[in-house]
């Protein structure tokens, strides 16, 4: 996908699906489930044990389906093999110039995680089309309704403490999407091999996003 498409997508559908800690074999299931479910956009975390080898399944698997991303990548290097392997996006918790190069350089999008208002527009000078507000559940809707009144320019995805919840009020104070981990991809039923409610969740995710957002692209 180019990074237009995978803009578009994310947009589309509203929710970055979390990957974290779970083991290889099952990130195919996980995946097939949370596409069932309406999710186009899946990352795996660079902490999580063999995520290059997830992403390269991914990838092959979910060609033209999903955008595959790698999160938490932090370092240059990281960025480097998560892209080899396949990842159409980027994404950490942190500002690194060196990342952000990384990703523009092979035409890929890199979504940098910020919190201050120097970080946001730092990101933005580098080329970040999208940026990450984390920790989103710590700092609240309310702070973010007040740096897009400077900064009504950019797409913000809150991450972190991310639920049905405040999904409404984030999108009043203008979210642009969402990354979900936990609360959609759960490790209890990845367990018990009941990916049939990770489908229901994100069913019910995309759903919540699409009637609060109803308007939104047209």
């Amino acid at each position: 996908m180019t990074k237009t498409e995978v803009v578009r997508l994310i947009e589309e559908t509203g929710i970055v699906a979390i990957v974290r800690g779970t083991r290889p074999e099952e990130i195919v299931k996980i995946a097939e489930a949370l596409y069932a479910g309406g999710i186009r956009a899946i990352e795996v975390t660079c902490n999580t044990a063999g995520y290059l080898g997830m992403i390269e399944a991914l990838a092959a698997v979910m060609k033209g389906k999903m955008a595959v991303g790698a999160g938490t990548v932090i370092t240059p290097s990281a960025a480097q093999a998560v892209i080899d392997a396949g990842a159409e996006f980027i994404l950490a918790p942190n500002l690194d110039a060196e990342v952000i190069k990384v990703a523009n350089q092979y035409g890929k999008i890199a979504v940098p995680g910020v919190t201050t208002p120097t970080e946001m527009v730092q990101a933005y000078k580098l080329g970040a089309e999208i940026v990450k507000l984390f920790p989103a559940g710590a700092l609240g809707p309310r702070y973010l309704k007040e740096v897009l009144g400077p900064l009504n320019h950019m797409k913000f995805m809150p991450v972190g403490g991310i639920n049905a919840e405040n999904i409404p009020a984030f999108l009043k104070a203008g979210a642009f999407a969402f990354g979900i981990g936990s609360e959609l991809v759960d490790k209890q039923a990845i367990a018990q091999q009941n990916y049939h409610l990770i489908t229901e969740k994100a069913r019910q995710f995309i759903q919540l996003f699409k009637e609060l957002s109803e308007g939104r692209f047209f």
